[in-house]
């Protein structure tokens, strides 16, 4: 799909976010009726979706590009009903146009999902604006698809799977919330796999294990923080996560050379009254 086919899209005044309801069910004559394409994305839930040539299953993160011509049929897990977002759209010479995915899982369901809410705001009142949201998105599924096209075509390359795409959503997240508490078992629970494969999941698609991960980016983040801010090393021992201040400060310095304080004024020379001379 080029640059040009991308920001050529037109939105229809369908769109929207939706929890199902109870009993909701996608019955097999609506794709029948479909026109226009019309871009799901699943944010939350469980469920099903039955195309012309497959079965697939419906979770968070999983976006459906549909097509006039082709067959839809979805129901829900009655138990976990499905949070979906979607918009139905047009793209100029659509004719002759063939969408670079049917199915995908984003690498991202936090900024998916964040685009997906904006170009539901907008649409009713900023149509042109709203239509330039969703086709950012569909570039950047684009990419990403065709990135994973690369990669299977590369020897030794694999397809991602739901767990792939589920470690790569959990980085993110550590990344933005460095000092949070995260707690692997709690973390392996919330996938519904054990703590020992959790580990060798995610060691495989970041590179790392996610304790290593989580301090990696909790030392990138001191660093910042040293850098741009005049917070003290306790207090960034303390929002960071770590137990006490001297713990934070032996960490630091095996990653960096200086415990924190000593590499703020080396480097940085910001100058903070409530440094701990000792950290």
């Amino acid at each position: 799909m080029s640059k040009k086919r991308v920001n050529s899209v037109v939105l229809s005044d369908i769109m929207g976010r939706v929890r199902c309801e109870p009993g909701w069910r996608l019955e097999a004559g609506w794709s029948a009726g479909l026109v226009d394409f019309d871009l799901w994305l699943v944010w939350s839930g469980r469920g099903k979706m039955r195309l012309s040539d497959r079965e697939i299953d419906l979770h968070p993160g999983t976006c459906v590009w549909m097509r006039p011509g082709r067959r839809y049929e979805a129901w829900q897990n009655p138990n976990d009903r499905l949070g979906v977002s979607f918009a139905h759209f047009t793209m100029e010479g659509s004719a002759d146009i063939e969408p670079p995915f049917e199915v995908a899982e984003v690498r991202s369901l936090e900024f998916a999902q964040a685009a997906m809410s904006e170009v539901v705001r907008l649409g009713p009142g900023e149509p042109k604006l709203a239509a330039n949201v969703l086709g950012g998105l569909l570039a950047v599924l684009a990419h990403d698809e065709q990135e994973l096209a690369t990669r299977l075509n590369t020897p030794g390359g694999h397809p991602r799977s739901r767990h792939d795409a589920a470690m790569e959503v959990l980085a993110a997240r550590i990344v933005e919330e460095p000092g949070r508490q995260w707690r692997i078992q709690e973390l392996a629970q919330a996938q519904g796999i054990a703590v020992d494969y959790f580990s060798r999941l995610f060691r495989d698609v970041m590179g790392e294990r996610p304790q290593s991960y989580i301090l990696r980016n909790r030392m990138a983040r001191a660093q910042h923080l040293l850098r741009e801010t005049h917070l003290s090393v306790g207090e960034i021992s303390h929002v960071l996560g770590f137990r006490d201040s001297f713990y934070f400060s032996r960490q630091f310095r095996t990653f960096y050379g200086a415990p924190p304080s000593i590499y703020r004024r080396r480097r940085f020379a910001i100058p903070t009254a409530r440094d701990e001379s000792s950290a």
